[in-house]
Parts: C-alpha cells; structure tokens; sequence
C-alpha cells in the first residue's frame, strides 16, 4: 500500500504478498486474535482484493522503526501527497517533514491464507460494512459476522457452497467481468528499452525466447511509480513471479543469486543458488536497490524458513 494511503504514517508498513501472505505486528490492535482456521478478506480504503482460509500463522521476533510527532509523540501520523509538510499529526494539528524516529522489539505475525486465495473483482468496501462486529475504522484488523460475510463475498468471488466448508471449490466459472485496477503507463517502453540493453537474456538463466522474458522493477514500483533503467533487470516469466514474492534474491556484494530455504525441496530452484548472474558488469543495475530487496526477502525467509 502506498504511504499516503495508510491510515497513519507512524509505522513503515509490512512485507505482505496478496494472495498469499499477510503480515503484521505486535503493535497492531487485535494483533493476537487472527488464527488458523479463520477467513482472510483482504482490502485497502476503496477496493476488496480477495478472500482466502488461513492454514497457518507463524511468528518471529523482530525489530522495527516507528514515527512520531515531534511534537506531542504521537503515532497517529497523517501523510500527505500534495501538500506540504509532508505529515500533519492527527492528535495535536502540527505539520512537519521529519517525524522522530524510535527503534523498537517487536513480535512478527505471518498468517498464510495461499493455498485457499480466490480474488474478488469489482467489490468496493462498502458492501462489507454490515458484516463488521466494531466500527473502528482504524484498526487494519477488523473481525467479521461470518454469516454475514458469505453471501457478499460468494456473490463477488464466484465460489461454490463447498468452498466455505472445504475449502475446494464446486467448479470454476468462466465468462468475463469488468475489472477496476491500476495499469502501469510505460511499461512495454521500460521492457524494450530493457531489451536493447540487455538483449533477450534472463539476468539468472542467461538467453530465452523473448516470449517469456519480463521486466522486473528492483524497487517497489506503487511507491515510486517511475520507470528507472537502472533499477529494472529482465527475468524469464517464472523466476520473475519469485523474485517479485522474494523467493529469489541477488546479492549484490558478490553478483549472485540466492535462493530461500522453502525453494532448496525443487532441484531445478535449488541449483541456482550462488549462480552468477547473466550480466556484463559495465551495465548492472544499482546495488542499492538489489540489497533493499535482499533485506526483505532474508527477513521473510527467517519467518518461513521453509
């Protein structure tokens, strides 16, 4: 979720995964009440993204920084996109650019709804109000009225009775819908202008057919929606998906690739671990942003070590 879509800017927000993971911690209220078992429906402020069973929830001990304002020590930090300052304390009114910072201990939540996830097009949030037990907008962990809840969500995922039971689906519905979404603008300019300097080389398995050859953004690209040539490497379709969910990593100390611990049971994953990569030294991305991604990935392979 970009910053300024947050509820508050006190926290730098978590490494969730839609569609598969949904992270959060300690400091988040109800941090303790979500459990195996239970249905996940994922949204942000405008839009329901999808729903899905959690199998597991794991957790690990971790560290985090937390804003403040400056002023009262507040966390409720409201950001702002076109104004400035950038952050305006909900609590006491001040406006300012730069936020104290706090480093503290915290207990990482990981739950893992992926196995089970059906997406839901075209529900804004709305039609979900009944179905809350609390009205405390705030909170980004909200319980539902189960009964409540199913027919809303059945409507709009297209999922059979067996599915709320099973978790299996009574059959797969076909025919179209309209979709509301974000499309990148420049993308297919990025990936040509990726390919002339590059040429149709995967940055991992070395040349493939230009079919299955994707650009991948290094950084975060719904935070900083550029197309920077230097942040962006061409991935074979496959291995881009894993990159993207920080399966994959490359370190960019040594310029080789490594793989997360759950990948090491699948020989054809696990071979490319510490290869080299595919790439001209003279024409490699920036280190920076490859490290960024390491960090999270490492981070995330120590919540699953597999």
């Amino acid at each position: 979720m970009d910053e300024s879509e947050r509820q508050f800017g006190g926290n730098l927000g978590y490494s969730d995964l839609l569609g598969s993971t949904y992270v959060w911690d300690s400091t988040v209220a109800n941090h303790r009440s979500v459990q195996a078992g239970d249905l996940a429906v994922l949204r942000d402020s405008r839009l329901v993204f999808g729903s899905g069973w959690i199998d597991e929830v794991s957790t690990t001990e971790s560290s985090k920084v937390r804003r403040r304002c400056p002023s009262c020590g507040a966390t409720s930090l409201k950001t702002r996109r076109t104004i400035t300052p950038k952050y305006r304390c909900s609590l006491c009114g001040t406006e300012f650019d730069t936020p104290t910072e706090e480093h503290i201990d915290v207990t990482v939540y990981v739950a893992d709804y992926g196995r089970t996830w059906r997406p839901i097009e075209g529900l804004t949030v709305a039609p979900l109000g009944p179905a809350y037990l609390n009205q405390s907008k705030q909170q980004s962990i909200r319980p539902l009225d189960f009964e409540k809840l199913r027919p809303i969500v059945s409507m709009s995922a297209g999922v059979g009775p067996h599915w709320w039971t099973d978790a299996t689906p009574a059959d797969v519905p076909g025919g179209h819908s309209m979709a509301i979404g974000k499309v990148r603008i420049g993308q297919a300019r990025f990936r040509a202008e990726l390919r002339q300097r590059f040429g149709d080389v995967c940055v991992i398995t070395g040349p493939q057919p230009p079919d299955v050859i994707e650009a991948a953004h290094l950084y975060r690209y719904s935070d900083s929606p550029v197309h920077d040539l230097a942040g962006g490497l061409l991935f074979r379709r496959d291995l881009h998906t894993l990159f993207d969910r920080f399966q994959l990593a490359i370190d960019a100390d040594t310029w080789t690739v490594r793989v997360a611990p759950s990948l090491k049971h699948f020989p054809d994953l696990a071979k490319l671990d510490g290869v080299p990569l595919a790439i001209p030294p003279h024409v490699r991305p920036r280190g920076d942003l490859l490290r960024a991604h390491m960090a999270w990935a490492v981070d995330q392979w120590a919540a699953h070590p597999g």
